[in-house]
């Protein structure tokens, strides 16, 4: 056959910005081999994408799927938004220095995975002990979609001092430091995270940073920031500016909110100076919804003094008035508006999507903090938090301010959360799994060209990590290729989904190459595993 794969009658939007145009696509194994207005010859398949957009597969910059490809390599929920690489090791988290015993404590210390799934990964996975290793690991699993991996500067810090410290590192420990991101670097990583407003990496101060991203520089990488918001979401943005005018990395904002128009405005004038810079948010979230037993899990991970106690030390504090007190000093994850946190999943009508303000006043509590903690410490497990509620105050349901839509620079990253694969439910959110399609409806509506939207989350995100040969429909590049119907193209509102569902997913995307090979069939997802590791290869 001339060729493996020809896209008939798509409306064809490539990625560069430039008007689209009806034509079709030919694939011949891992390539686009040719682009025209209609190509005749044989092929083994031939899709008809009449009336639906062809663009390149998009990419996510900002997820956290390295311990869920462990147990679930589908990535379905990216594949059903078009989605064909995903950039991992986001927020300072990451899956080096040393082996993975090592990875995983951090990450349950971190709430990132349970002790369940922290034991269950030290019996039946395989191990690594360097970047390169769980790279092969990754590939030995099989991925669905391309991945490529950040290294974590809490994980390092954390590795690097012995613990989470509250101080700078000893001349050692920096050289340990800085050893491990050049090592990380060497090996293939796309650059550095970090996440200023997580323990460790808050103990950091901004020189500390600098420094850690002077390394990345010289290999042509990213860094990437969850800001220190807790300073204020302007304030940690011009830190974030100020890290990458210093060291010379290009700056990858992520999830800043859309409630802070000041701040795009901040990066698109550091970008004007000649930084390279750009941001990814979340279009819009929910609350998380977080049963009882990760809650817990959390509280002990935000809290300075609990940290290293672990779960029990948070259970002990229940028990007792300092305890309680401990916890409240550090718990900003509970909010500071009662009205705006619900109690889901309980299976009991009287407190049923009541929220926890409501549920106080008929008990007659006072304070309706002193419930969350009399339901944490009691020995009903039976209790799903919804933190926010069905709008989250800094990623609100509402459209975003014009000077954001119009922002050259902004991309959309999903940040969605990650439960364990086999225990979804015990922490999970609500809009996150449609990103790409509430971006796209969004920012359509705002009067922001198809052509456009596409351009900021294809060619301008695979040119922000050096992906060399992805995000263009042009021949010669990797064929990773999403077939939209526009007009389908969807996610539920909060209000219409089903909030005890953490698994819906969006609708529209009829069909999804990877390197050539489909992933997505009429809507149906393939286990192929055609995708790939992208590597720095500077």
């Amino acid at each position: 056959m001339e060729y493996d794969l020809i896209i008939k009658n798509g409306f064809i939007i490539d990625g560069t910005g430039n008007p689209g145009f009806y034509g079709d696509i030919a694939v011949k194994g891992d390539r686009i081999v040719r682009v025209a207005t209609k190509i005749e010859g044989e092929a083994e398949r031939i899709i008809d994408a009449k009336k639906m957009m062809v663009s390149p597969g998009f990419i996510d910059p900002h997820v956290h799927w390295e311990t869920t490809i462990l147990n679930d390599n589908s990535f379905d929920v990216f594949l059903k938004q078009g989605v064909t690489s995903v950039i991992c090791g986001n927020c300072g988290h990451s899956i080096t220095p040393l082996d993975s015993s090592n990875i995983y404590e951090y990450y349950y210390k971190n709430g990132l995975i349970t002790k369940e799934a922290q034991e269950r990964y030290n019996r039946e996975q395989p191990k690594w002990s360097n970047f390169s290793q769980y790279c092969d690991r990754a590939r030995e699993k099989g991925l669905n979609i391309n991945m490529g991996l950040l290294l974590g500067h809490g994980t390092i810090r954390w590795t690097a001092m012995g613990g989470s410290k509250d101080r700078p590192p000893t001349e050692e420990e920096e050289k340990e430091i800085l050893r491990y991101i050049e090592e990380g670097m060497e090996q293939g990583a796309l650059g550095i995270s970090t996440g200023l407003s997580y323990i460790p990496s808050r103990y950091a101060d901004t020189e500390e940073i600098i420094k850690c991203a002077k390394v990345v520089a010289k290999y042509d990488g990213v860094y990437a920031t969850h800001a220190r918001y807790y300073i204020g979401i302007l304030e940690s943005t011009l830190e974030a500016i100020e890290i990458g005018e210093k060291s010379g990395a290009r700056v990858q904002v992520s999830h800043l909110s859309s409630t802070s128009p000041e701040s795009f405005d901040a990066v698109l004038e550091a970008r004007k100076r000649g930084l390279e810079i750009a941001i990814d948010t979340i279009p819009r979230s929910t609350g998380h919804c977080t049963r009882k037993d990760r809650l817990i899990q959390f509280i002990m991970s935000i809290s300075s003094e609990l940290f290293d106690k672990g779960v029990e030390g948070v259970k002990e504090a229940l028990k007792t008035p300092d305890g309680r007190k401990l916890i409240l000093q550090d718990a900003y994850i509970f909010g500071n508006d009662m009205d705006k946190v619900f109690v889901i999943n309980t299976g009991n009508k009287e407190i049923e999507r009541k929220s926890i303000a409501q549920i106080a006043k008929d008990r007659g509590y006072s304070d309706p903090k002193e419930l969350i903690l009399d339901m944490l410490e009691d020995d009903n497990d039976n209790y799903t938090f919804w933190l926010g509620g069905p709008s989250r105050a800094d990623f609100p349901i509402g459209p975003h301010p014009k000077n954001i839509q119009d922002n050259p620079l902004v991309m959309v990253g999903t940040d969605i959360i990650f439960g364990e694969p086999w225990d979804p439910g015990s922490w999970y959110e609500l809009q996150r799994r449609g990103g790409f399609p509430i971006f796209m409806n969004m920012y359509r509506e705002g009067g922001v060209r198809v052509e456009e939207i596409v351009r900021r989350n294809t060619s301008f995100a695979a040119q922000q990590f050096r992906l060399r040969d992805r995000g263009l429909l042009k021949e010669g590049m990797k064929a990773d290729i999403a077939v939209i119907d526009l007009d389908k193209y969807s996610y539920p509102l909060p209000e219409e989904i089903d909030y005890s569902n953490p698994l819906v997913c969006a609708e529209g995307v009829e069909y999804v190459l990877v390197n050539g090979k489909l992933a997505l069939d009429g809507g149906r997802v393939l286990n192929t595993f055609s995708g790939e590791i992208l590597l720095n290869n500077k």
